[in-house]
């Protein structure tokens, strides 16, 4: 299970049936109680930033058009996150 670390925003992976208080951030080193699960929504929004990117460096700004949206989608639709 992935949980977003209140202090830093990263995405924490979790096994299952883990309190993750019993945790600390991967990134920050802070202790991820209280910390929400992640849903599709934060996968939507790595996947458009990410094909954002990518697209703007292949084909300029409509590259980064066309590859937030077709990213997003594919991050919103990702299986195994949230």
């Amino acid at each position: 299970m992935k949980y977003v670390c209140r202090h830093c925003g990263a995405l924490n992976d979790i096994p299952d049936g883990e309190l993750p208080s019993r945790y600390s951030c991967k990134s920050c080193s802070q202790p991820l109680s209280h910390a929400p699960k992640a849903t599709g929504d934060s996968s939507a929004a790595v996947g458009m930033i990410g094909g954002a990117t990518l697209g703007a460096s292949i084909g300029g700004p409509v590259g980064a058009i066309v590859g937030g949206i077709v990213g997003g989608i594919i991050g919103y639709n990702a299986k195994g996150v949230g």
